[in-house]
């Protein structure tokens, strides 16, 4: 095997673990990629590092190959495809965090008919949500007896950064200021949440759960050409001039305009 069908070969599998995780949610092998490119929302992120790392190995690979022109087409395919997997990654995050919000928001309408004090309701519905949510509620519950429920909410929101959670706190801090609509508001948040749960569970359902087929579609394209280069002498040497550099590099520059046009609406969708 020559170095330069060993540099493709390790592009290819680097870039295919990009299609193959989505596809494979739930086994060992996701949750593993997915602990690194999500990290958790650590301080230092390894989601970014891992998707900067695969454009310059794109790069790299073109480089090696063929030369800088095609370095750089690559390293914008290579883009397309990691923005298409982040998209997927987005939206599965957002319906796992609209589905906390729903479960917190239904555990106060549920605490609202029963609880004396609306701190009461949020240290009791708090410890029942899991993940993300569920530990900035515990927070913000334990915030709310060492200070005040208003600045608390305030900080929830802030940390979750989503429209139901805004809503939330702004029940609360109604209800702490004396509402006298605090059942008949909780359980209309409640509602609420159940609804943006539901849009994201259908937008991630038939729009994110497409987006590998993008990534799938760039891959083989550059495959196909990859195949084609190194099996016809003559396609090869052309590819490899000057001129069928500059084709590629417009070629990927299409190409990415092109899935811009459905990615860019789906990234702020799945917000």
């Amino acid at each position: 095997m020559t170095a330069q069908a060993a540099a493709a070969l390790a592009a290819g599998l680097a870039l295919m673990v990009m299609v193959w995780w989505p596809a494979s949610a739930g086994t060992p092998t996701a949750l593993f990629m997915g602990s690194l490119l999500l990290a958790r929302r650590r301080s230092l992120r390894a989601g970014p590092l891992l998707a900067a790392a695969l454009v310059v190995l794109g790069f790299i690979a073109g480089l090696v190959m063929v030369g800088a022109t095609t370095g750089v087409a690559v390293m914008v395919l290579t883009g397309v495809g990691i923005w298409a997997i982040a998209v997927q990654i987005r939206s599965r995050r957002s319906l796992r965090e609209a589905d906390e919000l729903a479960q917190l928001a239904s555990g106060l309408a549920n605490q609202a008919l029963v609880a004396p004090t609306v701190v009461v309701a949020i240290r009791q519905a708090a410890p029942l949500v899991p993940g993300r949510v569920g530990a900035a509620a515990q927070l913000m519950a334990a915030e709310c007896e060492t200070g005040g429920l208003v600045e608390a909410a305030d900080r929830f929101s802030t940390t979750i950064q989503r429209p139901i959670a805004e809503m939330l706190a702004t029940v609360l801090a109604e209800a702490f200021r004396g509402g006298s609509q605090w059942v008949g508001l909780a359980g209309v948040l409640a509602d609420e949440a159940m609804e943006a749960a539901e849009t994201a569970r259908h937008f991630h359902r038939y729009v994110a759960a497409l987006m590998p087929q993008i990534a799938v579609t760039v891959v083989m394209a550059v495959g196909m050409l990859a195949i084609s280069g190194f099996a016809a002498k003559d396609v090869g040497r052309w590819l490899t001039s000057v001129v069928g550099q500059q084709f590629m590099l417009l070629l990927a520059m299409l190409t990415a305009a092109l899935c811009a046009r459905v990615l860019a609406p789906a990234w702020r969708a799945g917000r």
